[in-house]
C-alpha cells in the first residue's frame, strides 16, 4: 500500500506541474517572436491580423507569469456571417458556427492545460450602468499563463478556426482576471478525487485480506 500511496502522490505531483500556473513573463525577445510568427502567417493566408496583434500586445504587457481567468462577454449574431470565400458561406445558424469553434478551440486549451470553467446563459437584466449592449453567454476559461495563450493564437492563425467564432459573434468583451477568492479550485477537486480514490482502494484491499 505504501507503493499504491506513493503512485497516487506522484501523479497528482506530476499533473499539478502540468497544471502549472507560476511561470516567467513573456520576455521582450519573445514578444517580438510572437509578433513577427503572426504577421507571418498573416501574410501567408492574405489575411489582416492586425486585431489579433494588437490584442496580443495588451495581454503580454500586464503579463505577471502567472495563470489567469479570461471572461468573455457574448452575444450573437441573429444570422451567420462567414467570409464569401469560406466552405461555410451559406451557413446561416449562428449557434452552430459557435458550436464548430468550440469543437475546435477546446483541444487547443486543453493541451495546454486550460479550461473552460464556467459557461452560462443570461438569465435576465439587473443594473446596467453602460452604453454596452445586452449580452447573451457569460464564458469564463482559465490559461496556464499569457505564453500558452499567446500560442495558441499562433496556431489558430494557421487555421480557418476563427472564422467561426466571428461568423457566430456580433459582440463581445474579453478581459482578464486575477482570482483572490475561487472556491472552485481544479487542483482541491483533484486532490480530493485522488484522496478518496486511495481511501476506497485500502478499504477495499483490507476487506480483501479479512475475507482471506
Amino acid at each position: 500500500m505504501k507503493i499504491f500511496y506513493s503512485v497516487v502522490l506522484i501523479t497528482y505531483l506530476g499533473w499539478c506541474t502540468w497544471y502549472g500556473g507560476s511561470g516567467e513573463p513573456v520576455s521582450p525577445n519573445e514578444a517580438v517572436a510572437y509578433k513577427a510568427e503572426l504577421q507571418a502567417n498573416a501574410k501567408n493566408r492574405d489575411r489582416d491580423f492586425s486585431g489579433p496583434i494588437k490584442y496580443m500586445d495588451r495581454l503580454i504587457k500586464d503579463d505577471d507569469g502567472n495563470e489567469f481567468i479570461m471572461v468573455n462577454l457574448i452575444r450573437y449574431r441573429e444570422k451567420a456571417q462567414y467570409p464569401a470565400t469560406s466552405l461555410w458561406a451559406n451557413e446561416t445558424d449562428p449557434m452552430l458556427a459557435d458550436n464548430r469553434y468550440g469543437a475546435g478551440v477546446v483541444p487547443l486549451l486543453l493541451k495546454r492545460g486550460s479550461l473552460p470553467i464556467f459557461i452560462s446563459t443570461v438569465a435576465g437584466e439587473f443594473i446596467n450602468e453602460t452604453s454596452l449592449e445586452e449580452w447573451d453567454t457569460v464564458a469564463m476559461v482559465r490559461y496556464r499563463s499569457v505564453r500558452d495563450m499567446v500560442e495558441m493564437m499562433i496556431e489558430m492563425s494557421t487555421t480557418d478556426l476563427a472564422d467561426h467564432k466571428w461568423a457566430a459573434i456580433e459582440q463581445t468583451h474579453v478581459f482578464p482576471v486575477k482570482p483572490e477568492i475561487n472556491l472552485a479550485s481544479l487542483r482541491l477537486i483533484v486532490g480530493i478525487c485522488l484522496l478518496f480514490f486511495a481511501v476506497a482502494v485500502s478499504y477495499l484491499v483490507k476487506l480483501l485480506r479479512s475475507k482471506n
